[in-house]
């Protein structure tokens, strides 16, 4: 993340999809990544803020940003001083890798090790780097400022945290991609993985691994976040596959006067899956509540 990509259409998403966790009662961790901005053009998709068609999707969040905009003081700071994610903690470290390859090392554990300090006590911690995830942890890789690393990732999911990080497809072939999203959902097989893509502008996506305690209210927030965004945020899926349509392994069963078999199964998403033996490959999800009125519970 760079100062000079604060309120770009990227940001927009992405700060829509965390208020909407933190609305949730989720408290959510920024560790933005920071890195020097550099001259460039990137961060210039702003038009979007004067499309009052665009506003619809999240007021609350498209008037902040167009105030930040407008000010003249685009910067994580003004994120953060807006309260546009109430409640949310920040790390805003710049991360700047200088030095002989010892110290290029160290100050890196340095930088990481404070950020587990700044985001203590956060549910979900985004990770916000320029370029996504490198596919290993070398300290000395060229760029190595503008990616998170695998090991850095897995430590956050370990200590307990709920993480999602920011990526992009890029150049990648399909395959490449396929592998990429995937090179954490392997490296934590425990964690349930959720991936969702934005649309507007460049196509970016956000790649979260959920412990599965907190996995049906991450999952109802998401699927929100999908029904508000209509079609700019669409869902992907990992090798897992759709996590959310998995069984718990609780399930009911009865027989209809007819003979026909009805199973009830309890979904990993908290809802309830129906299946008929009259329609083997066939299936009907409901929210719990809704079944228990039709059955008069």
């Amino acid at each position: 993340m760079k100062n000079q990509y604060v309120g770009d259409v990227g940001d927009y998403g992405k700060y829509s999809l965390l208020r909407a966790f933190s609305e949730a009662g989720v408290r959510v961790g920024i560790n933005w990544y920071l890195t020097e901005d550099d001259g460039s053009n990137d961060g210039k998709h702003i038009r979007y803020l004067e499309k009052d068609d665009m506003r619809r999707y999240d007021p609350v969040v498209f008037d902040t940003l167009k105030r930040i905009v407008n000010s003249g003081n685009r910067s994580v700071q003004a994120v953060k001083d807006s309260d546009m994610v109430e409640n949310a903690l920040y790390y805003d470290g710049l991360l700047k890798i200088q030095g002989n390859p010892p110290e290029k090392e160290h100050f890196r554990i340095h930088w990481f090790n404070k950020s587990m300090d700044a985001l203590a006590g956060s549910n979900l911690i985004f990770l916000d780097p320029d370029n996504g995830l490198l596919d290993n942890n070398d300290y000395l890789a060229k760029g190595a400022d503008k990616y998170i690393f695998p090991n850095e990732v897995k430590r956050y999911y370990n200590e307990g945290y709920n993480v999602v990080y920011y990526c992009h497809k890029g150049r990648r072939t399909y395959t490449q991609w396929d592998d990429y999203k995937n090179a954490m959902v392997d490296r934590i097989p425990d964690a349930k993985p959720v991936i969702l893509t934005f649309h507007k502008g460049t196509q970016r996506s956000y790649i979260f691994l959920i412990h599965s305690e907190d996995f049906v209210l991450y999952r109802k927030v998401i699927d929100g976040i999908k029904r508000r965004w209509r079609n700019l945020f669409s869902e992907e899926y990992s090798k897992k596959g759709d996590v959310a349509g998995a069984s718990t392994g609780q399930k009911i069963t009865f027989t209809k006067s007819d003979g026909t078999v009805i199973t009830l199964e309890s979904r990993a998403d908290g809802q309830v899956q129906m299946r008929s033996s009259a329609r083997p490959n066939e299936y009907m999800v409901q929210p719990v509540d809704l079944f228990c009125r039709l059955l008069g519970y």
